[in-house]
């Protein structure tokens, strides 16, 4: 589905609700000066993510190029959202500049990919994301004063990546060697992100709002491993391990909504 299409679903389930006589509090707005206050958070939403993945330096039989293999190979990969959650919290320094941290569990179930000469299909794995966001929120906008935009730059990490997967390989017939599969495990490297926020705040209750952002992520720098392949441990001349120095970048649009306290 595309994106205008979620987004336009995720707001047309959502906003009947929020703006019910139930729950949005009458006669309302921000206070003239935010500054020294502080918000606690929390959100979800949808992602449209993908990861190149890089392969280089193979050494072992796979990587003969006489024996049909390669010494290094890359894909990009889409990775789909199953589970996200943020937890956040910001501090005013002012009444318009907020500094913070947060922190993202997601889970992603990467669909599959063909790096080298064989299929590569990873289980869904999570990731805990640790982020410290600079804030930056415009003056109310409406007669109101219950609607605040904002922007933000954010840097995050990533301490590991880790996730089981299944390699699936094709016949061999010159060798008498059937298609075959073999299980691996990645223990990825950490590594850092960089992401632009654009959003707003809409006060829905006295110190409570409701949020909702759209941001670019992407990573500055990759999870890295060593991948090792050993899917033929009794056919010579396949019989010994290879291995290859493995890379992943990953980057992705997010579409967030939650709740705030302001206290």
């Amino acid at each position: 589905m595309a994106l205008v299409p979620r987004a336009a679903l995720l707001l047309g389930l959502v906003l009947p609700g929020i703006t019910s006589c139930q729950l949005i509090e009458k006669d309302i707005s921000f206070p003239e000066d935010m500054a020294g206050k502080n918000v606690i958070g929390i959100s979800s939403g949808w992602a449209f993510v993908e990861a190149k993945v890089n392969l280089e330096n193979g050494q072992g039989p796979l990587a003969d190029p006489i024996l049909g293999g390669s010494d290094s190979g890359s894909s990009t990969t889409t990775l789909d959202p199953v589970f996200g959650v943020g937890i956040k919290y910001l501090r005013y320094i002012t009444n318009n500049w907020l500094v913070g941290v947060i922190y993202e569990y997601r889970i992603f179930d990467p669909q599959s990919t063909r790096p080298l000469n064989a299929d590569v299909d990873i289980d869904s794995f999570g990731t805990n994301h640790f982020i410290i966001e600079g804030r930056y929120q415009f003056d109310p906008i409406d007669k109101a004063r219950r609607f605040r935009p904002f922007v933000s730059v954010q840097l995050g990490i990533v301490p590991e990546v880790t996730a089981d997967g299944t390699v699936s390989y094709e016949s061999i017939p010159a060798l008498g060697i059937p298609a075959t599969q073999e299980q691996i495990r990645l223990n990825g490297s950490s590594f850092i992100t960089l992401g632009f926020v654009a959003g707003g705040s809409y006060l829905i209750r006295e110190a409570l709002t409701l949020d909702f952002s759209i941001f670019y992520e992407y990573a500055i720098t990759p999870t890295e491993d060593v991948l090792t392949l050993n899917p033929y441990p009794n056919n010579p001349p396949l019989d010994q391990p290879t291995t290859y120095d493995g890379e992943l970048f990953e980057r992705g649009l997010y579409l967030t909504m939650g709740l705030s306290y302001v206290f």
